[in-house]
């Protein structure tokens, strides 16, 4: 299947997103070493590793919430085999997805695009053997019910790998006050914050932490 070929499902009655006109923008900043470097004292590198450990973990369905242009993580699933589902709420995003995704042409395979809302996932609870969503949780309020929700698509014995900036340098905790006064960002945490909420260790490099959760039964 080319790139043009690509299904995109919807599921839900998605509104237009603030992000489908500023996708390339986004993917733009997200991607750029010198940006998080300054903003956040990290490396896209280190998100596209967390994302190839997540796809390493596993051979069975992979489901990407908030996936955006999977600018960390289309290199891991170029280089896998497993069926994967990536979902956002920004068309536009999953647009510039589904390119990244394409080579020679060929769309690679057993890939879904589905535009769904990561708060109401359009699918059966217990589908997926792996579950990853990178730096979205600093954007929720109530994120245990939100991560709930996420723990709730894996099967027995599966893995939810994600990430979320955090309050820790000086420069990044500024600039998250700052987009959380804008409404952009919820409430600051920090790197122990989320680990006390989930009773896992949390790795932290500059402002962004990684945490690894297992299924709510049988974890």
């Amino acid at each position: 299947m080319s790139s043009m070929e690509a299904v995109l499902e919807v599921g839900w009655d998605a509104p237009e997103s603030v992000y489908d006109r500023g996708a390339a923008t986004y993917d733009a900043m997200v991607s750029s070493r010198l940006y998080n470097r300054l903003a956040w004292g990290t490396d896209p590198a280190d998100y596209a590793a967390f994302a190839r450990e997540a796809v390493d973990s596993g051979e069975g369905p992979l489901l990407d919430v908030a996936a955006g242009t999977a600018t960390a993580t289309a290199g891991a699933y170029l280089a896998s085999a497993r069926p994967v589902v990536l979902t956002d709420r920004s068309k536009g995003m999953l647009d510039l997805a589904t390119r990244r995704l394409t080579v020679d042409g060929r769309l690679r395979p057993d890939t879904r695009f589905v535009q769904a809302d990561a708060f109401a996932l359009p699918f059966p609870p217990g589908g997926f053997e792996t579950v990853l969503c990178l730096g979205f949780l600093h954007l929720v309020d109530d994120i245990v019910p939100f991560v709930d929700g996420l723990r709730a698509q894996l099967r027995p014995g599966g893995r939810l790998f994600v990430s979320s900036l955090v309050a820790a340098t000086p420069v990044g905790t500024r600039y998250i006050r700052f987009l959380h006064r804008l409404g952009e960002m919820a409430t600051p945490r920090t790197a122990d914050e989320l680990a006390d909420l989930f009773g896992v260790p949390v790795r932290r490099r500059g402002s962004m932490a990684y945490l690894t959760l297992g299924a709510r039964t049988g974890e």
